[in-house]
């Protein structure tokens, strides 16, 4: 499990995202959740596709 970063559309607070690798032989490949909510002030948010 890797961890990213993502600023809250809302708060811009820093959430700490884990994303789980794609196959077991990379480490350049994440597969991340499409929405999540910001720790600090619960706004709903996505995740960028790039």
């Amino acid at each position: 499990m890797e961890e990213f970063e993502f600023e809250c559309w809302r708060c811009w607070e820093t959430n700490y995202i884990k994303g789980r690798p794609k196959g077991f032989w990379t480490t350049t490949h994440y597969e991340l959740p499409g929405e999540w909510s910001c720790w600090s002030c619960g706004a709903q948010n996505t995740t960028p596709d790039d």
